[in-house]
């Protein structure tokens, strides 16, 4: 009689299709499928011409004026510094807590609508390209001194992990 065990590997994720996927590239998918999500960013920078992606025009962009560019370019523009990120409303201390509270409650049977499918992945992208919530008060995470684009980071990372569990 077979018996499970702890040193087995988990359950192989079928993602596209039926082609199974390790737990490690289905990460790696939820992580890349994000990346195309919408977001905020104020450029440091003026280019005056649209750009054109696989997914859609981005641009044109003004130097402190705010656009919507994919994650995964907002992030590059952040570590590059040439933009700061505008955190979406859902990343805000009161939400994250109307969520978990709605995520606790026994009546509840479906996830929270005020936070998208993909929150973990896009949070953990802004948090780390920021390098916010790392414990350090949220200060010079733009290298110039300057506050974290994500106010209270630190609580807001501890909230998306008890969203989690």
């Amino acid at each position: 009689m077979a018996t499970s065990g702890s040193s087995s590997n988990p359950p192989a994720i079928s993602f596209f299709g039926n082609t199974p996927l390790s737990t490690n590239r289905a990460i790696a998918a939820s992580n890349f499928l994000a990346g195309d999500e919408t977001i905020s960013i104020i450029p440091s920078f003026t280019y005056p011409e649209t750009i054109g992606l696989i997914s859609g025009q981005v641009g044109p962009f003004r130097a402190g004026m705010d656009t919507e560019v994919p994650l995964w370019m907002a992030t590059m523009l952040r570590r590059r510094k040439l933009a700061k990120i505008i955190p979406p409303s859902w990343m805000d201390i009161s939400v994250l807590k109307d969520v978990l509270r709605f995520e606790r409650d026994p009546k509840e049977a479906s996830f929270s609508p005020d936070i998208p499918f993909r929150h973990a992945e896009i949070s953990h992208a802004i948090l780390s390209a920021c390098r916010a919530g790392s414990g350090t008060g949220g200060s010079g995470a733009m290298g110039d001194g300057g506050e974290s684009e994500v106010p209270n980071a630190d609580q807001i990372k501890l909230l998306l992990e008890d969203i989690q569990r």
